[in-house]
Formats: C-alpha cells, sequence, structure tokens
C-alpha cells in the first residue's frame, strides 16, 4: 500500500474512532461526515459513491455506539 493510501485509510480510521470515542453528545455523525468528506474530496477518485455511503453508516453507527468515557 503507497504512503498516500495508507494516510488516506489511517484518516478515515482516526474519524470513525474519534466519532465513536467522542464524549460531545450533539452532532458527532454530522462532524464526523462533514471530515469525511474533506479527506475523500482531498483523495479524487479513491471511493467512489457506494463506499462513501457505506462509511457514512459507519460513522452513524459509531455515533450510536454509547463512548467509553470514564464518568465518576
Amino acid at each position: 500500500m503507497s504512503d498516500k493510501n495508507q494516510l488516506f485509510q489511517q484518516a478515515l480510521e482516526l474519524i470513525i474512532d474519534g466519532v465513536a470515542l467522542s464524549t460531545e453528545a450533539e452532532s458527532r455523525a454530522q462532524v464526523g461526515a462533514y471530515l469525511m468528506g474533506l479527506v475523500v474530496a482531498d483523495n479524487q477518485g479513491k471511493l467512489d459513491s457506494d463506499k462513501v455511503e457505506a462509511i457514512k453508516m459507519i460513522i452513524q453507527m459509531a455515533d450510536e455506539a454509547d463512548s467509553p468515557e470514564f464518568k465518576l
């Protein structure tokens, strides 16, 4: 895998992890989708529309998961 492809994949993984771990209750999925759009736009041609939609669904699922934040 080229460095550019690896960086692209790591960026998408970071976005999904960030959405899942965020303690912000509002707009986690919206912010995740926005950031994903920036990464995809910077890497034109890497993903077709079906893959973009699949990633959006993964971001939505990450948003619906309970954050593992520590609560006192």
